[in-house]
């Protein structure tokens, strides 16, 4: 059996490798190329609100949505946000409940998202429109369900570095399984290690960020370590994942290692596409293999070189691509 102390010490190594505002108000960031980023927030139909930031060309352009890892929040499409703001689109990264600016829902299943996002894509002024979601790691399940639930709203889905249902057959565990398992059975025991994480991460910033890149692909450890930029974009999305605590990750990493609630094989009617690393620790290639084989007519794209994250940032403008097909 695992003990307390075993717990705590794997849930610690192994976090973050995975990675108040009136409606529509907006909060103004410089994009650094010429275009500002907003930040808001949507108020749902049961008095929730989702937070979001807003990337990319002006408000009539096409919808993307970004569905951010986990633990992760909106600020993690800053990595891409150059590449965001020359897409043409106008690319949305939502904060998951719980995470971010967004209410913590306690209640939440997976299968509850493509309701949220549709009520997001409303009050965006796209309630008659298709648009296209992104999936990044633990973000995956959530645009695989809006594949099954809502195709008739979507042009496009892409699930990149994609975590699979954990244990699902065929495929061999990510370097952070253990640490989605001991969270899904012992969730009080996970926060509590979440929680010490989060402290250090706050107290000794580069310390800690030094601990957890030991986990990481040579690829990712370079893209985010040897660049000043991406590397204040990771403190500061891991900070903003734990803005209200840590409930919202422990929900997030419980409702990735738990079952879903709904089936891959079900998804027809809208291209998915599957971007996958050959030297991604985290979610393993057999993942991508994976959901290529549940996702019926799915392409799948794998870069041998790539890793976690490097995966999304060496192919963006690929991806990008696949929404105007």
């Amino acid at each position: 059996m695992l003990t307390r102390r075993e717990a705590l010490t794997t849930a610690a190594s192994a976090f973050a490798t995975v990675a108040a505002l009136p409606l529509h108000a907006a909060s103004q960031h410089s994009s650094g190329y010429g275009r500002r980023i907003r930040d808001g927030r949507v108020r749902l139909a049961d008095g929730r609100c989702l937070s979001y930031r807003d990337y990319g060309a002006n408000l009539g352009a096409p919808l993307l949505l970004y569905f951010h890892g986990t633990p992760g929040s909106r600020l993690e499409l800053g990595l891409c946000d150059q590449e965001s703001c020359d897409s043409g689109y106008r690319v949305i990264a939502v904060d998951r409940p719980g995470m971010g600016c967004s209410t913590y829902y306690s209640n939440r299943c997976i299968r509850h998202w493509p309701n949220d996002v549709e009520q997001i894509a409303a009050a965006l002024g796209y309630d008659n429109q298709s648009f296209g979601i992104i999936g990044l790691s633990g973000g995956a399940p959530y645009a695989a369900v809006c594949a099954a639930q809502i195709p008739h709203r979507l042009k496009h889905v892409a699930i990149v570095s994609g975590h699979a249902p954990l244990g699902a057959c065929g495929t061999c565990p990510g370097n952070q399984d253990k640490l989605i398992e001991i969270i899904t059975r012992r969730p009080r025991l996970g926060k509590m290690a979440l929680s010490v994480v989060d402290r250090r991460l706050d107290r000794k910033p580069d310390k800690t960020i030094q601990l957890l890149s030991k986990n990481w692909s040579a690829a990712d450890r370079k893209l985010m370590l040897c660049n000043r930029k991406h590397y204040c974009q990771l403190i500061a999305n891991l900070r903003q994942a734990t803005r209200c605590g840590t409930d919202g990750i422990t929900k997030d990493i419980r409702l990735l290692g738990s079952c879903w609630g709904f089936r891959l094989q079900k998804i027809c009617g809208v291209p998915v596409s599957i971007w996958q690393g050959g030297c991604d620790p985290v979610a393993t290639p057999s993942m991508g293999r994976y959901f290529h084989k549940q996702i019926d007519g799915s392409e799948f794209i794998l870069d041998a070189r790539a890793g976690h994250v490097t995966m999304f940032k060496w192919h963006i403008q690929e991806i990008f691509a696949r929404f105007q097909i």
